[in-house]
Parts: structure tokens; sequence; C-alpha cells
């Protein structure tokens, strides 16, 4: 039997899934509680049992996105690939492969354009966006460590942190409106390379 607990765990995901599929047909503006509650077999009433709020919907999605990631990168982890190499590896490519996904970005810019609205959006956001840097900060470091001092590149971590982020989700939204035969593990070379300076 499933416990409470379990089993509301179970209807909060229904219901994520539900705005995912709205968020991938509709923008976030024109998305109503009743529309994903539709979308998820619930009335909007039951939907509002699970979430009080679109804002606390969205709070758990945006979670649950940054979950996926690390999700990524603890199975490549779990792989054949080779020590040092392998924790930089895995975990870029499952931040790239998170951006390079089509459906995932769209989701991801309507989550963006609903936060430039809606503050509580905004931190939830701010807090997905500051723990990818400093994933990238602590891959950048520990990839430093094994370099003499006069190879690193000038720049401090922080800043080589930013600069793959933004090649990183750039390329996402640029992949999802221009789509070309594109290998993205060439991508999360290129970034680790860079990364060490």
């Amino acid at each position: 039997m499933i416990d409470k607990e379990s089993k509301i765990k179970e209807k909060k995901k229904l219901i994520l899934e539900a705005l995912k599929n709205c968020l991938m047909k509709d923008v976030y503006s024109n998305i109503t509680v009743q529309q994903v509650a539709t979308e998820a077999g619930f009335s909007k009433g039951g939907l509002l049992h699970y979430y009080n709020s679109k804002e606390e919907m969205y709070a758990d999605l945006i979670k649950e996105l940054f979950e996926e990631i690390k999700y990524e990168h603890e199975r490549l982890l779990r792989g054949e690939i080779q020590s040092k190499v392998k924790v930089s590896l895995s975990a870029l490519y499952g931040i790239e492969k998170f951006f390079i996904d089509k459906k995932t970005t769209r989701i991801f810019i309507n989550i963006i354009l609903y936060a430039y609205e809606n503050e509580k959006i905004m931190k939830e956001i701010q807090k997905f966006v500051r723990e990818n840097f400093d994933l990238y900060k602590n891959i950048i470091k520990d990839s430093r460590k094994e370099i003499p001092a006069r190879r690193k590149n000038d720049m401090s971590p922080e800043v080589l942190a930013r600069i793959a982020q933004i090649i990183v989700i750039s390329a996402g939204l640029i992949e999802s409106i221009d789509p070309i035969d594109f290998d993205h593990t060439n991508l999360v070379q290129y970034v680790i390379a860079m990364m060490k300076g």
C-alpha cells in the first residue's frame, strides 16, 4: 500500500508533467491553474490541494529541472569514464544535454519570462542559475589543480564559469531555434578545454 507522502509526491509529479506539457504548447502568461489541472486530470480545487499557488508549482518545476541535471551527472559518474575527466565530463554533459533539449529550452524560457513578472519565481531561477554556476566553478577549480601555475589562464574560475554558462545556455537556445547536425560532446570538450585555461 502506498503511504500518504508517496501518494502526494506522485500527484505532484503528475501536476508538474502537466505544467511542462502546457508550457510546451503555450506561453506562461496564457497558462492558468485550470489548464494545468485539466491537463493533469484534476479539478482546479484538486490541484490547489497539492499546490497553493501557481508560484509554488513553478518553484517545484524549477527544482525538478535542476534535479534532472544532477541525476544525469550521477548516472554518468557510474559509467565507464575514468577518474578526474569523469567528473568534469559528466557534469558538463548533463548540463549541456539539459539545455540542448528543445522541450527543456522552451520550458526554461517560459519560466524565465515568468520570473521577470514574479519575484518569488525570480529568486528560484537565481538559485538555479547560481547552483549551475557553482557547479561550473568547482569543476574549473578541480581541473586546474593539476595544471602548472605558468599555464593557468589569467581569468578567474568565476569568470570562466560564467562564460561556460553563457556558451552552454546559448547553444541550447540556438539549437532549439535552428537545429543542425550537432554533436554536443564537442561542445563539452571545448568547454572543458576552455576551463583548464
